[in-house]
C-alpha cells in the first residue's frame, strides 16, 4: 500500500470513531508482511478511558499475529494542526515498530506531514 492510500484509508476509518467531544480520527498500520490494520478514535464520558486510533490499530493488529508496523497514515480533520499522539502509545510503537517507523499525518488540510518514531519520542522526552 503507497501512502496517498494509507492516508485514504485512514480517512474511512476515521468515519468509525465515537466522539463526543473533538474531531474524528482515524488509523491505517501497515505490518512489515504487508497486512493492513485499522484503528479509530474512540472517546468515552471518562476522559482517561479514551482509546486513539494508533493503539485501537496497534490491538487488532497483534490479535491477527502482526510481528512489526511499517508505516503509519492518520488522519483527523484538525484544521492543521497535527494531532498528538499519547505517550503510551508512542512507548508501544517503540516496541513493535520498525527501526525507521514514519507516521503520515493528515490534519484535513490536503496536505499530508511525515513524522519519524524517533522525532515524536524525543519531543516528549522517552526517547
Amino acid at each position: 500500500m503507497d501512502d496517498r492510500n494509507l492516508v485514504a484509508v485512514a480517512e474511512q476509518a476515521a468515519a468509525t470513531s465515537r466522539v463526543a467531544t473533538g474531531p474524528i480520527a482515524g488509523c491505517t498500520i501497515l505490518a512489515d508482511d504487508g497486512r493492513v490494520f485499522l484503528g479509530c478514535l474512540i472517546e468515552y464520558a471518562d476522559p482517561e478511558l479514551n482509546q486513539d486510533p494508533i493503539a485501537n490499530g496497534l490491538a487488532a493488529g497483534l490479535v491477527q499475529g502482526m510481528r512489526k508496523v511499517q508505516r503509519i497514515g492518520y488522519y483527523s480533520p484538525t484544521g492543521g494542526s497535527l494531532p498528538s499522539v499519547p505517550v503510551v502509545t508512542l512507548r508501544r510503537l517503540q516496541e513493535l515498530g520498525t527501526p525507521d517507523l514514519e507516521v503520515l499525518f493528515s490534519p484535513g488540510s490536503g496536505r499530508v506531514v511525515q513524522r519519524s518514531l524517533g522525532e515524536m519520542l524525543a519531543e516528549v522526552g522517552a526517547s
